[in-house]
């Protein structure tokens, strides 16, 4: 509590508890004039008028909220309920009752910064290391004497440091640089997997082969929390810097478990992201090496979504082409319309899941022959919301068969007509006595016949191994 003139530059009271508050003691406040005024946060220095200004205006009290700049340098937000008291002798003063408000303005501006942080993670076009910058940059922006760094570790070593404040030589330093229980802070939490607080570079072990690195950039304390993943592997670091001296309080305690929490979520789940990329990409590939292609059918909305591959199988660009029932039905053979739509009509009442066959026509009037899949999803009710299906063009291997039996038809008659020739030669043979002249006639028939057969399936042996 506390009272002073109306201009705020002279208390005549304050209570006890302003030490705890601003750091400043009774006896400040009393003898330095325009202390209040000094100490009030640059970005906020026009709350002054808004004080002065109440001794022109008949209301009996007001409240302010704004930030203070502590002894030691610490940024405090504070409210303050503010009353004009007129005295008996005329002479007006201001009376208020100060309130530190700190923790929960910290708190709101935490959960602003969160909220900003998870919305610029879930566009995927932002890049990991733009999405940690923001949010360290937003927590320096709440503790202004902190600098914050995030430092990854990979094969037991410090790599790919990242501070919005700290000096880029500091960063370059310490990458590389092995784990250990006594290797700074970060490489101490990383290899303990625990908290490790620093309040004293200068006196403290486990910075003994890092203290002139500490020096050199003037820094004088480190908090690390290590980064643990749901396998129990260590992903990274984090490390709240001072340049002074000092142990965190309770609430930067907190904060500090609560930033841990967040950024092993966000750095998880892009490792995540990035191997679903990975598989999705490689899938996209094998589909388009196997001419494999996925759709999915939105039954409610009529609208169909293609694979990559899919495209490439129908020879369709996916900008020219608006994918639903009806479209796809307009791609098949003419003769495999009405077939087809009356499967998709029976998957969709019966629920079955089908196998079936089909023909599509290319734009530029190539016949390509398909085997599809097709499945219906529903909803609790029964009722088709989706169905999902795949393709695969097996052109090839239907030409390929074509080949194969036109070859074996080949071979049947080939060797058919000079076997006919030759049962028939030996039955003359059968029939005719040993006596009898044109039988020696007959045996040389019989050879030149044999030799044709042979003849005939050496050359058909040849062109199918050729299709082949």
């Amino acid at each position: 509590m506390w009272d002073a003139d109306t201009d705020m530059c002279r208390f005549s009271f304050i209570s006890d508890q302003a030490h705890h508050i601003i750091g400043f003691s009774t006896e400040d406040w009393l003898i330095r004039p325009g202390l209040w005024k000094s100490r009030i946060h640059p970005e906020d220095i026009n709350i002054v008028d808004e004080y002065l200004k109440l001794k022109h205006r008949n209301v009996k009290s007001c409240a302010f909220e704004y930030r203070m700049i502590r002894a030691d340098g610490e940024i405090i937000w504070v409210r303050d309920n503010v009353s004009l008291v007129r005295l008996d002798n005329g002479i007006s003063k201001l009376r208020g009752i100060m309130l530190d408000n700190t923790i929960a303005e910290r708190l709101r501006a935490l959960e602003r910064l969160e909220h900003n942080v998870l919305r610029l993670n879930s566009d995927l076009t932002n890049s990991l290391r733009e999405v940690l910058l923001n949010y360290l940059k937003g927590l320096e922006a709440i503790f202004p004497q902190m600098q914050c760094s995030i430092h990854l570790i990979n094969n037991g070593r410090i790599v790919s440091g990242l501070s919005p404040s700290l000096p880029t030589a500091y960063i370059e330093q310490i990458n590389g640089l092995h784990i250990g229980e006594n290797e700074g802070s970060c490489g101490t939490a990383a290899a303990t997997r625990k908290q490790v607080i620093v309040s004293d570079i200068a006196t403290d072990y486990r910075w003994k082969k890092y203290r002139s690195i500490a020096a050199d950039n003037h820094l004088s304390a480190c908090w690390s929390n290590p980064l643990i993943n749901a396998d129990g592997k260590v992903m990274a670091t984090l490390a709240m810097y001072y340049k002074y001296p000092r142990s965190p309080s309770e609430d930067e305690l907190q904060v500090m478990e609560r930033a841990t929490a967040l950024l092993r979520i966000i750095i998880e789940n892009r490792e995540k992201n990035e191997i679903i990329n990975d598989a999705n990409l490689l899938m996209l590939q094998s589909q388009e090496l196997a001419r494999f292609g996925t759709w999915r059918w939105d039954v409610q909305q009529n609208k169909v979504s293609w694979s990559p591959a899919m495209y490439l199988i129908y020879d369709i660009d996916k900008k020219c082409f608006d994918a639903t029932s009806n479209s796809y039905i307009a791609l098949l053979h003419p003769d495999d319309q009405d077939r087809v739509s009356k499967i998709f009509k029976n998957i969709l009442e019966s629920h079955d899941e089908t196998e079936f066959e089909e023909r599509i026509i290319r734009p530029n009037g190539e016949l390509r022959y398909l085997r599809s899949w097709a499945k219906v999803i529903t909803d609790a009710q029964g009722v088709p919301l989706e169905m999902i299906g795949a393709c695969q063009d097996i052109t090839e291997n239907v030409i390929q068969n074509r080949q194969l039996i036109e070859i074996a038809w080949m071979q049947s008659h080939a060797v058919r007509a000079p076997l006919t020739k030759i049962m028939a030669l030996v039955d003359l043979i059968k029939k005719t006595s040993e006596s009898d002249p044109e039988k020696n006639t007959l045996l040389e028939y019989l050879s030149i016949a044999a030799s044709e057969m042979d003849e005939q399936i050496k050359l058909i042996n040849e062109k199918a191994a050729q299709s082949i």
